[in-house]
């Protein structure tokens, strides 16, 4: 008989993990479900490195949310336990997990009604444990319970049933797809609260090219998050003006030569009647570009070409965290127009001393960049050198680019041919800025928010901090 793959707290197999150094081995249900299941065990105190016996830990209610703070030393946890859950869950991902049995009541694995504490009440059991919290969050389909409901014959025989009819859906279910196509990476982060900065594992949305082809000839490049491609490729060849309507398409799909490495970021549209007769003169005629995901036109034929025609940044210079953190109210403060319209993007260029540059406004995120670099040309600021010329306005040298939104593909692109050496944006970057800020040696900040904000590349660049994981 097939055994299935169940995770487990380990104290409850009877490992001597807890903070005690004894176990909480629960036999019946060990001895009901061990002829069916294999066992997976995680103990995440253990496996953080808290060690056996350790100081107890408990969940305690802030204003930063909820935190697990050692009880007599008063020790902070949290942060160090929420990025080993996350790299944890991420390798229980491959193990073909198909169930999971918590430890009720631990302020790591307790799945509900784990005590809360709070200064100014008795304690609460509204609570559920960190590396519980983030298993429920990674496998919301999967059948996860804690031993205390297990204890009734009749709740262990429907939790085997639940994990079998699971077992049988992840059979039937298609295979899952690869990395390049899902619309949300994970990427690594350091996470900065205070001057506390933790590794930790992050979602970005995705940004990928599609090449659109015309008869199997290259179109167009789009940077975009994957998912419903062939709708997109049709709604951009209408938006062009390349078809009139639905009855001008013969055909879209992905292209499936065995030689094209990455067929999925490829559609061949195939036109027909008049629209057809045309798409000879259109590629002819036609240069290549890359049209991003809110901008359009940016010159170049593919990514790599981007990447194989500029240098990467060298080190420096260093801005210490708290200046950065104040940078966003500054841009702020110079956007007279968002004032009053409510409607405008806004970038600004620092210096590394604080110090504004120059700042603009646009509808376009793209289009407020390209100012600001364009002034800093226009003015003969000479951002682009490396000559170590001073500027015309005494102010430094551009060391700091802060926009007000998401931080997509081409804004990395423009600080670095602007040679920018940090971006601070209020928002998420997507994957591939993430990617092309490691390549081009730029700093990215995101999310940079009061005191807390993600640094997910050229950390080094950031001073101030106190660092833990890096």
């Amino acid at each position: 008989m097939k055994r299935l793959r169940i995770g487990i707290s380990s104290c409850l197999l009877g490992d001597e993990v807890r903070f005690d150094g004894g176990h909480k081995r629960d036999a019946p249900l060990l001895e009901s479900l061990a002829p069916h299941v294999e066992w997976v065990r995680v103990c995440p105190e253990v496996e953080l490195g808290m060690g056996v016996p350790r100081e107890p830990v408990q969940l305690v209610k802030s204003a930063a949310g909820l935190r697990m703070i050692a009880v007599h030393t008063g020790t902070d946890y949290t942060d160090a336990m929420r990025a080993f859950a996350a790299r944890r869950v991420a390798a229980l991902a491959g193990m073909d997990l198909r169930g999971y049995i918590l430890k009720s009541d631990s302020p790591s694995c307790g799945l509900d009604t784990v005590k809360v504490f709070d200064d100014d009440a008795e304690p609460s059991r509204s609570g559920t444990g960190l590396f519980a919290a983030a298993l429920t969050s990674a496998f919301p389909a999967m059948p996860i319970e804690d031993e205390r409901r297990l204890g009734d014959p009749e709740a262990r025989t429907r939790f085997l049933e639940r994990v079998t009819a699971y077992d049988r859906s992840c059979a039937q279910a298609r295979v899952a797809p690869p990395e390049s196509l899902t619309p949300a990476r994970a990427v690594p982060v350091f996470r900065v609260s205070g001057a506390q900065a933790t590794e930790t594992i992050d979602k970005a949305a995705a940004e990928e090219p599609l090449d659109i082809r015309l008869h199997g000839r290259s179109f167009a490049v789009i940077m975009r998050t994957p998912g419903q491609d062939r709708a997109l490729a049709a709604g951009f060849l209408l938006s062009e003006r390349i078809i009139r309507s639905a009855d001008e398409i013969a055909a879209i799909e992905h292209c499936r030569h065995p030689d094209q490495r990455k067929a999925h970021h490829v559609v061949d549209v195939f036109l027909r009647g008049d629209a057809a007769a045309r798409v000879p003169q259109m590629l002819d005629t036609r240069r290549q570009m890359i049209a991003n995901s809110s901008c359009g036109v940016c010159g170049r034929a593919t990514i790599e070409e981007l990447r194989e025609d500029i240098s990467a940044l060298p080190p420096g210079p260093q801005v210490d965290i708290s200046l950065l953190r104040q940078l966003p109210q500054q841009l702020r403060e110079q956007q007279a127009t968002f004032d009053e319209t409510g409607g405008l993007h806004g970038a600004a260029v620092f210096g590394a001393d604080g110090a504004l540059i120059v700042s603009a406004e646009d509808v376009g995120r793209h289009n407020a960049v390209d100012k600001v670099i364009g002034s800093a040309l226009l003015a003969d600021l000479d951002a682009g050198a490396d000559a170590g010329s001073s500027l015309a306005n005494g102010r430094g040298r551009p060391a700091v680019l802060v926009v007000s939104g998401r931080v997509a593909f081409e804004i990395v692109q423009k600080a670095w041919l602007g040679r920018i050496p940090i971006i601070v944006a209020i928002s998420a970057p997507t994957s591939l800025a993430v990617e092309l800020a490691r390549e081009s040696g730029i700093t990215l900040l995101g999310f940079v928010r009061g005191h807390s904000l993600n640094i997910y590349s050229h950390a080094s660049r950031v001073a101030g901090l106190r660092r833990e994981g890096f």
